[in-house]
Protein backbone atom coordinates (compact mmCIF):
# COMPACT_ATOMS: atom_id res chain seq x y z
CA UNK A 1 0.00 0.00 0.00
CA UNK A 2 1.69 3.09 -1.22
CA UNK A 3 1.27 5.91 1.81
CA UNK A 4 1.57 9.26 0.07
CA UNK A 5 -0.01 10.11 -3.31
CA UNK A 6 1.88 10.55 -6.04
CA UNK A 7 1.93 14.25 -7.32
CA UNK A 8 3.84 15.62 -10.95
CA UNK A 9 5.61 18.38 -7.77
CA UNK A 10 8.71 16.92 -7.63
CA UNK A 11 10.83 18.19 -4.63
CA UNK A 12 14.12 20.05 -5.22
CA UNK A 13 15.45 19.43 -2.14
CA UNK A 14 16.39 22.95 -1.42
CA UNK A 15 15.93 23.01 1.96
CA UNK A 16 13.44 26.16 1.81
CA UNK A 17 11.35 23.82 4.15
CA UNK A 18 14.03 23.19 6.74
CA UNK A 19 14.43 26.93 7.30
CA UNK A 20 11.12 27.52 8.60
CA UNK A 21 10.34 23.81 10.33
CA UNK A 22 10.09 24.29 14.08
CA UNK A 23 10.10 20.94 14.69
CA UNK A 24 13.30 20.42 12.35
CA UNK A 25 14.77 23.56 14.32
CA UNK A 26 13.92 22.02 17.80
CA UNK A 27 15.24 18.39 16.94
CA UNK A 28 18.55 19.70 16.32
CA UNK A 29 18.31 19.26 12.90
CA UNK A 30 16.97 16.12 12.24
CA UNK A 31 16.50 15.59 8.30
CA UNK A 32 13.65 13.05 8.81
CA UNK A 33 11.22 15.63 10.67
CA UNK A 34 11.74 18.20 7.54
CA UNK A 35 9.10 17.93 5.00
CA UNK A 36 12.24 17.41 2.81
CA UNK A 37 13.17 14.38 4.82
CA UNK A 38 9.34 13.38 4.90
CA UNK A 39 9.27 13.84 1.37
CA UNK A 40 12.34 11.03 0.66
CA UNK A 41 11.53 8.91 2.85
CA UNK A 42 7.93 8.19 1.48
CA UNK A 43 10.00 7.49 -1.90
CA UNK A 44 12.08 4.57 -0.50
CA UNK A 45 10.12 0.93 -0.92
CA UNK A 46 11.07 0.14 2.88
CA UNK A 47 8.90 3.19 3.65
CA UNK A 48 6.10 2.33 1.69
CA UNK A 49 4.25 0.14 4.61
CA UNK A 50 3.20 2.28 7.65
CA UNK A 51 5.60 0.82 10.57
CA UNK A 52 5.97 2.00 13.86
CA UNK A 53 9.32 3.85 12.85
CA UNK A 54 7.32 5.21 9.83
CA UNK A 55 4.55 6.31 11.79
CA UNK A 56 6.26 8.29 14.62
CA UNK A 57 8.27 10.34 11.77
CA UNK A 58 5.06 11.13 10.37
CA UNK A 59 3.36 12.21 13.92
CA UNK A 60 6.72 14.89 14.04
CA UNK A 61 4.97 17.47 12.67
CA UNK A 62 2.84 20.39 13.63
CA UNK A 63 0.95 20.88 10.06
CA UNK A 64 1.60 24.43 10.98
CA UNK A 65 2.13 24.74 6.83
CA UNK A 66 5.62 26.88 6.82
CA UNK A 67 6.77 24.29 4.64
CA UNK A 68 3.98 24.99 2.14
CA UNK A 69 4.15 28.49 2.44
CA UNK A 70 8.00 28.36 1.76
CA UNK A 71 8.11 25.91 -0.92
CA UNK A 72 9.25 27.39 -4.00
CA UNK A 73 7.42 24.40 -5.91
CA UNK A 74 4.20 24.67 -4.03
CA UNK A 75 3.95 21.71 -2.66
CA UNK A 76 1.20 20.69 -0.16
CA UNK A 77 3.52 19.12 2.51
CA UNK A 78 0.86 19.34 5.19
CA UNK A 79 -1.89 17.78 2.79
CA UNK A 80 0.76 14.74 1.97
CA UNK A 81 1.37 14.15 5.80
CA UNK A 82 -2.42 13.68 6.46
CA UNK A 83 -2.54 11.52 3.88
CA UNK A 84 0.49 9.99 5.26
CA UNK A 85 -1.53 9.34 8.28
CA UNK A 86 -4.92 8.40 6.63
CA UNK A 87 -3.44 4.72 6.43
CA UNK A 88 -1.85 4.73 10.16
CA UNK A 89 -3.30 2.98 13.49
CA UNK A 90 -5.38 4.99 15.58
CA UNK A 91 -2.67 5.08 18.19
CA UNK A 92 0.16 6.20 15.49
CA UNK A 93 3.27 7.90 16.85
CA UNK A 94 5.26 8.37 20.34
CA UNK A 95 2.13 8.84 22.81
CA UNK A 96 -0.48 8.07 20.09
CA UNK A 97 -2.66 6.68 22.87
CA UNK A 98 -2.84 10.15 24.61
CA UNK A 99 -3.61 11.72 21.17
CA UNK A 100 -6.49 9.34 20.77
CA UNK A 101 -8.09 10.17 24.10
CA UNK A 102 -8.09 13.62 23.32
CA UNK A 103 -9.69 12.84 19.64
CA UNK A 104 -12.45 10.95 21.53
CA UNK A 105 -13.12 13.61 23.34
CA UNK A 106 -13.82 15.91 21.03
CA UNK A 107 -16.88 14.07 19.48
CA UNK A 108 -17.95 13.76 22.90
CA UNK A 109 -17.92 17.60 23.64
CA UNK A 110 -19.68 17.67 27.31
CA UNK A 111 -16.58 16.49 28.29
CA UNK A 112 -14.55 19.27 28.26
CA UNK A 113 -17.18 21.35 30.44
CA UNK A 114 -16.45 18.81 33.61
CA UNK A 115 -12.70 19.24 33.07
CA UNK A 116 -12.97 22.75 33.26
CA UNK A 117 -14.93 22.55 36.63
CA UNK A 118 -12.25 19.87 37.95
CA UNK A 119 -9.27 21.22 36.40
CA UNK A 120 -10.12 25.23 37.47
CA UNK A 121 -11.14 23.71 41.25
CA UNK A 122 -7.29 21.97 40.97
CA UNK A 123 -5.42 24.77 39.45
CA UNK A 124 -7.19 27.37 42.22
CA UNK A 125 -6.24 24.97 44.80
CA UNK A 126 -2.29 23.62 43.97
CA UNK A 127 -0.98 25.73 41.12
CA UNK A 128 0.89 28.45 43.17
CA UNK A 129 1.99 25.48 45.85
CA UNK A 130 4.07 24.22 43.19
CA UNK A 131 7.27 24.96 41.33
CA UNK A 132 7.10 26.55 38.54
CA UNK A 133 8.53 23.51 36.26
CA UNK A 134 6.19 21.21 37.96
CA UNK A 135 4.90 18.98 35.24
CA UNK A 136 1.18 18.80 37.48
CA UNK A 137 1.80 22.52 37.49
CA UNK A 138 2.15 23.37 33.80
CA UNK A 139 -0.93 20.84 32.70
CA UNK A 140 -3.35 22.73 35.58
CA UNK A 141 -1.97 26.61 34.05
CA UNK A 142 -4.43 25.71 30.98
CA UNK A 143 -7.32 25.87 33.99
CA UNK A 144 -5.83 29.26 36.08
CA UNK A 145 -8.35 31.80 36.53
CA UNK A 146 -6.90 35.02 34.82
CA UNK A 147 -7.33 38.34 37.09
CA UNK A 148 -9.42 41.15 34.92
CA UNK A 149 -7.05 43.71 33.39
CA UNK A 150 -9.40 46.20 34.79
CA UNK A 151 -11.39 46.10 37.84
CA UNK A 152 -15.13 47.50 36.56
CA UNK A 153 -18.49 47.43 38.11
CA UNK A 154 -21.05 44.93 36.65
CA UNK A 155 -21.90 45.51 33.71
CA UNK A 156 -25.50 45.72 33.15
CA UNK A 157 -26.99 42.04 30.58
CA UNK A 158 -26.87 42.59 27.22
CA UNK A 159 -29.93 44.70 25.71
CA UNK A 160 -30.43 45.17 22.00
CA UNK A 161 -32.64 47.65 19.61
CA UNK A 162 -35.47 46.80 17.65
CA UNK A 163 -33.46 45.21 14.53
CA UNK A 164 -30.42 44.42 15.58
CA UNK A 165 -28.18 42.78 12.96
CA UNK A 166 -27.76 38.47 14.53
CA UNK A 167 -24.92 36.33 13.64
CA UNK A 168 -24.28 33.00 14.06
CA UNK A 169 -21.59 32.45 16.54
CA UNK A 170 -19.05 29.44 16.03
CA UNK A 171 -17.10 29.49 19.29
CA UNK A 172 -15.24 26.50 19.04
CA UNK A 173 -14.92 23.73 21.71
CA UNK A 174 -12.86 25.31 23.95
CA UNK A 175 -14.19 28.26 24.07
CA UNK A 176 -17.76 26.97 24.63
CA UNK A 177 -16.64 24.15 27.23
CA UNK A 178 -13.55 25.15 28.46
CA UNK A 179 -12.96 28.90 28.63
CA UNK A 180 -16.79 29.85 28.75
CA UNK A 181 -15.49 33.73 29.19
CA UNK A 182 -14.33 34.06 25.83
CA UNK A 183 -18.04 33.60 24.26
CA UNK A 184 -18.96 36.70 27.06
CA UNK A 185 -16.64 38.43 25.71
CA UNK A 186 -17.45 38.12 21.91
CA UNK A 187 -20.95 38.98 22.91
CA UNK A 188 -19.65 41.75 24.87
CA UNK A 189 -17.91 43.22 21.92
CA UNK A 190 -19.97 42.79 18.98
CA UNK A 191 -23.14 44.24 21.48
CA UNK A 192 -21.44 47.36 21.22
CA UNK A 193 -21.73 47.29 17.65
CA UNK A 194 -25.77 46.10 18.16
CA UNK A 195 -25.37 42.23 16.42
CA UNK A 196 -26.43 39.43 18.88
CA UNK A 197 -24.57 36.37 18.78
CA UNK A 198 -26.51 33.06 18.43
CA UNK A 199 -24.86 29.41 18.76
CA UNK A 200 -26.38 27.40 16.99
CA UNK A 201 -28.53 23.83 18.53
CA UNK A 202 -26.03 21.01 17.22
CA UNK A 203 -22.71 22.58 16.35
CA UNK A 204 -20.13 20.03 17.39
CA UNK A 205 -16.26 20.22 17.17
CA UNK A 206 -15.21 21.33 13.82
CA UNK A 207 -13.02 18.17 12.82
CA UNK A 208 -9.72 19.95 12.53
CA UNK A 209 -7.63 17.37 14.81
CA UNK A 210 -9.80 14.23 13.77
CA UNK A 211 -8.78 15.45 10.23
CA UNK A 212 -5.17 16.29 10.90
CA UNK A 213 -4.78 12.31 12.05
CA UNK A 214 -5.83 11.20 8.79
CA UNK A 215 -9.19 10.39 9.93
CA UNK A 216 -11.26 12.11 6.74
CA UNK A 217 -14.39 10.15 6.63
CA UNK A 218 -14.37 11.12 11.05
CA UNK A 219 -13.66 14.48 9.52
CA UNK A 220 -16.38 14.51 7.22
CA UNK A 221 -18.95 13.37 9.95
CA UNK A 222 -18.21 16.37 12.08
CA UNK A 223 -18.71 18.35 9.06
CA UNK A 224 -21.95 16.87 7.85
CA UNK A 225 -23.17 17.95 11.64
CA UNK A 226 -22.09 21.63 11.56
CA UNK A 227 -22.94 22.34 8.28
CA UNK A 228 -26.60 20.94 8.77
CA UNK A 229 -26.94 23.02 12.20
CA UNK A 230 -25.52 26.20 10.19
CA UNK A 231 -28.55 26.19 7.67
CA UNK A 232 -30.87 26.91 10.04
CA UNK A 233 -30.47 30.15 9.06
CA UNK A 234 -29.02 32.51 6.18
CA UNK A 235 -27.32 35.14 8.93
CA UNK A 236 -23.04 35.87 8.39
CA UNK A 237 -21.34 33.18 10.71
CA UNK A 238 -18.84 34.51 13.36
CA UNK A 239 -15.71 32.31 13.72
CA UNK A 240 -13.83 33.33 17.06
CA UNK A 241 -10.85 30.42 16.74
CA UNK A 242 -8.38 30.78 14.30
CA UNK A 243 -7.83 27.19 13.49
CA UNK A 244 -11.49 26.25 13.82
CA UNK A 245 -12.19 29.03 10.88
CA UNK A 246 -9.21 28.13 8.64
CA UNK A 247 -10.45 24.50 9.18
CA UNK A 248 -14.12 25.33 8.70
CA UNK A 249 -13.20 27.55 5.25
CA UNK A 250 -11.69 23.71 4.00
CA UNK A 251 -14.91 22.16 4.44
CA UNK A 252 -15.04 21.82 0.39
CA UNK A 253 -12.28 20.04 0.26
CA UNK A 254 -13.43 17.47 2.59
CA UNK A 255 -16.52 17.12 0.22
CA UNK A 256 -14.85 17.64 -3.51
CA UNK A 257 -16.36 13.83 -4.30
CA UNK A 258 -19.48 14.48 -2.93
CA UNK A 259 -21.62 16.79 -5.13
CA UNK A 260 -24.36 17.44 -2.62
CA UNK A 261 -22.74 17.83 0.60
CA UNK A 262 -20.19 20.21 -1.91
CA UNK A 263 -22.73 22.93 -2.51
CA UNK A 264 -24.22 22.69 1.16
CA UNK A 265 -20.43 23.25 1.67
CA UNK A 266 -19.55 26.13 -0.35
CA UNK A 267 -22.59 27.49 0.64
CA UNK A 268 -21.84 27.93 4.39
CA UNK A 269 -18.31 28.54 3.50
CA UNK A 270 -19.45 32.07 1.55
CA UNK A 271 -21.06 33.37 4.89
CA UNK A 272 -18.31 32.69 7.07
CA UNK A 273 -16.33 35.71 8.89
CA UNK A 274 -12.97 35.48 11.03
CA UNK A 275 -13.60 37.91 13.73
CA UNK A 276 -10.92 40.17 13.70
CA UNK A 277 -11.44 40.44 10.35
CA UNK A 278 -15.28 41.22 10.29
CA UNK A 279 -14.41 43.47 13.99
CA UNK A 280 -11.65 45.78 11.61
CA UNK A 281 -14.00 45.91 8.77
CA UNK A 282 -16.82 47.11 11.00
CA UNK A 283 -14.25 49.73 13.38
CA UNK A 284 -12.54 51.07 9.69
CA UNK A 285 -16.26 51.76 8.15
CA UNK A 286 -17.20 53.66 11.18
CA UNK A 287 -13.75 55.14 11.69
CA UNK A 288 -13.84 54.63 15.15
CA UNK A 289 -10.76 54.85 17.72
CA UNK A 290 -11.45 53.52 20.99
CA UNK A 291 -9.97 54.40 24.52
CA UNK A 292 -10.24 52.11 27.60
CA UNK A 293 -12.18 52.24 30.76
CA UNK A 294 -10.72 53.17 33.75
CA UNK A 295 -7.42 55.48 34.53
CA UNK A 296 -6.52 55.66 30.96
CA UNK A 297 -3.89 53.05 31.64
CA UNK A 298 -1.59 51.78 29.08
CA UNK A 299 -0.33 48.28 27.70
CA UNK A 300 1.85 46.55 25.83
CA UNK A 301 0.27 43.78 24.08
CA UNK A 302 2.32 41.25 21.98
CA UNK A 303 -0.06 39.72 19.27
CA UNK A 304 0.73 36.06 18.67
CA UNK A 305 -0.45 34.85 15.14
CA UNK A 306 -2.00 31.28 14.90
CA UNK A 307 0.05 29.52 11.97
CA UNK A 308 -3.18 28.51 10.62
CA UNK A 309 -4.42 31.94 10.10
CA UNK A 310 -0.88 33.53 8.98
CA UNK A 311 0.66 30.50 6.99
CA UNK A 312 -3.07 29.14 5.00
CA UNK A 313 -5.22 32.31 4.92
CA UNK A 314 -2.66 35.16 5.77
CA UNK A 315 -5.04 36.86 8.07
CA UNK A 316 -2.19 38.74 9.88
CA UNK A 317 -2.73 42.38 8.85
CA UNK A 318 -6.08 42.68 10.42
CA UNK A 319 -5.57 42.06 14.19
CA UNK A 320 -2.65 44.24 14.22
CA UNK A 321 -4.96 47.03 12.84
CA UNK A 322 -7.39 46.62 15.87
CA UNK A 323 -4.51 46.87 18.49
CA UNK A 324 -2.67 49.83 16.48
CA UNK A 325 -6.41 51.42 16.34
CA UNK A 326 -6.60 50.82 20.54
CA UNK A 327 -5.95 54.17 22.66
CA UNK A 328 -2.68 53.50 24.90
CA UNK A 329 -2.16 50.34 23.78
CA UNK A 330 1.81 49.31 22.50
CA UNK A 331 2.05 46.70 19.84
CA UNK A 332 5.03 44.66 20.42
CA UNK A 333 6.82 42.67 17.28
CA UNK A 334 9.40 40.21 17.29
CA UNK A 335 12.46 41.14 15.24
CA UNK A 336 12.44 38.19 13.53
CA UNK A 337 8.88 37.77 12.67
CA UNK A 338 6.01 35.68 13.95
CA UNK A 339 6.77 31.78 15.25
CA UNK A 340 4.89 28.91 15.85
CA UNK A 341 4.03 28.35 19.34
CA UNK A 342 4.63 24.52 19.18
CA UNK A 343 1.00 23.69 20.52
CA UNK A 344 -0.18 21.88 16.79
CA UNK A 345 -3.29 21.00 17.63
CA UNK A 346 -2.51 17.60 19.39
CA UNK A 347 1.29 17.76 18.43
CA UNK A 348 2.07 18.64 22.26
CA UNK A 349 0.43 15.66 23.53
CA UNK A 350 2.63 13.58 20.99
CA UNK A 351 5.67 15.22 21.20
CA UNK A 352 6.30 17.23 24.74
CA UNK A 353 9.89 17.26 24.61
CA UNK A 354 9.72 18.85 20.98
CA UNK A 355 6.57 21.15 21.61
CA UNK A 356 8.08 22.77 25.11
CA UNK A 357 11.69 23.35 23.21
CA UNK A 358 9.69 24.94 20.59
CA UNK A 359 7.24 26.70 23.36
CA UNK A 360 10.14 28.32 25.10
CA UNK A 361 12.00 29.24 22.63
CA UNK A 362 9.40 31.53 21.54
CA UNK A 363 8.62 32.34 25.13
CA UNK A 364 11.87 33.89 25.96
CA UNK A 365 11.64 36.00 22.71
CA UNK A 366 8.54 37.55 23.49
CA UNK A 367 8.69 37.88 27.78
CA UNK A 368 11.97 39.60 26.94
CA UNK A 369 9.93 42.55 24.95
CA UNK A 370 8.06 43.03 29.02
CA UNK A 371 4.64 42.50 27.27
CA UNK A 372 1.67 43.59 29.91
CA UNK A 373 -0.39 41.27 27.65
CA UNK A 374 -0.18 37.71 25.13
CA UNK A 375 -3.08 37.59 23.05
CA UNK A 376 -4.49 35.32 20.43
CA UNK A 377 -7.42 34.16 18.39
CA UNK A 378 -6.56 30.71 18.72
CA UNK A 379 -7.86 28.59 21.51
CA UNK A 380 -4.81 26.08 21.37
CA UNK A 381 -2.52 28.83 20.83
CA UNK A 382 -3.75 30.29 23.96
CA UNK A 383 -3.53 27.25 25.61
CA UNK A 384 -0.07 26.87 24.73
CA UNK A 385 0.75 30.26 25.92
CA UNK A 386 -0.56 29.66 28.99
CA UNK A 387 1.87 26.66 29.78
CA UNK A 388 4.62 28.78 28.59
CA UNK A 389 3.87 31.84 30.91
CA UNK A 390 3.52 29.00 33.90
CA UNK A 391 6.66 27.56 33.30
CA UNK A 392 8.39 31.44 32.76
CA UNK A 393 7.21 32.11 36.51
CA UNK A 394 5.98 35.08 34.55
CA UNK A 395 2.47 37.60 35.50
CA UNK A 396 1.93 38.12 31.76
CA UNK A 397 -1.62 37.46 31.19
CA UNK A 398 -2.71 35.79 28.63
CA UNK A 399 -6.04 36.72 26.58
CA UNK A 400 -8.35 36.01 23.92
CA UNK A 401 -8.38 39.10 21.62
CA UNK A 402 -11.58 39.65 22.35
CA UNK A 403 -11.13 39.17 25.89
CA UNK A 404 -9.19 42.59 25.75
CA UNK A 405 -10.84 44.17 23.50
CA UNK A 406 -14.26 44.01 25.57
CA UNK A 407 -13.16 46.78 27.72
CA UNK A 408 -12.79 49.52 24.89
CA UNK A 409 -16.07 48.50 23.69
CA UNK A 410 -18.63 48.80 26.72
CA UNK A 411 -22.06 47.44 26.46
Amino acid sequence: MRIIKDTNIRCAKCGACTVVCPVYKASGGKEAYSARGKKHLAGIPEFMQPTPAFEDIFAKCLLCGACTKACPRGIDVTQEVIRARSGFSRFYGEHGFEKYLARTALHHREVLGVARIAGRAAADLLSKRLPPKSGLRLRLAMFETQPQVIVSPAAPPLTFPAGAQKLSYFPGCSAEFLYPEIVEACRTVFAHFHMVLEIPEGLGCCGLAVHAAGDTEGARMLARGNIAALERNDYPILVSCGSCFAHLSHYRQLFADEPDWLRRAEQVCGRLVEMSQFLDSLLHAEGERCAPLGSGRKFRVFYHDPCHLRNDLNITREPRRILNGLAGVELLELPDGPQCCGQGGLFHLGAPRLAAIIRDDLAGKVLALQPDIITSTCSGCLMQWKTAVSAADSSVQVLHLAEFLQMYFPR
